[in-house]
């Protein structure tokens, strides 16, 4: 089973794949936190999380063929 990752934000850099866009496999039952887990990024990286176009949360379950859309911490002066 596979999502679609898209990562916005400076912390892009701490994800395994620098590209802004990515797939992810994963297994039922798996939440957006395990993602992150299994993916080697602390949670606290991540501030927003868009699940299918609507405003998820880090326990939100993974469905395949969904997109996932990461926001990190706004960054600058």
């Amino acid at each position: 089973m596979n999502v679609r990752v898209i990562v916005h934000g400076h912390a892009r850099e701490y994800f395994p794949d620098p590209r802004e866009e990515f797939d992810f496999e994963f297994e039922p039952g798996d939440t957006v936190a395990d993602m992150l887990a299994r993916l080697g990024i602390q949670t606290e990286l991540v501030m927003r999380v868009v699940a299918a176009g609507k405003p998820a949360t880090k326990s939100h379950i993974l469905v395949d063929g969904e997109t996932i859309i990461l926001f990190t911490p706004v960054a600058g002066g």
